[in-house]
């Protein structure tokens, strides 16, 4: 959670991942100039020495599909999944 309440997701580069550095610069880069409301919004990342993390927007499971097909889709889908 940020300091004005806003509830983020934070992705961090485990030490055993094949991403490189230069690889995790390119994907803030990349994030930060994309726009769109399906995308999820980079508020900020982390650089010191071993810790690279990519702060996101935060989005609660079913979110992107209630979102884009409503609600009563996404019970369809829970429902046809158990």
């Amino acid at each position: 959670m940020l300091i004005d309440g806003t509830v983020v997701a934070v992705k961090q580069l485990s030490s055993e991942s094949r991403q490189g550095y230069c690889e995790f610069l390119n994907e803030v880069c990349v994030i930060s100039c994309l726009q769109h409301p399906n995308l999820v919004k980079l508020h900020g990342c982390c650089i010191e020495r071993d810790q690279l993390m990519l702060v996101y927007e935060y989005l609660e499971n079913n979110s992107l599909s209630n979102a884009l097909f409503g609600e009563c889709f996404s019970k369809m889908i829970a429902y046809g999944s158990l």
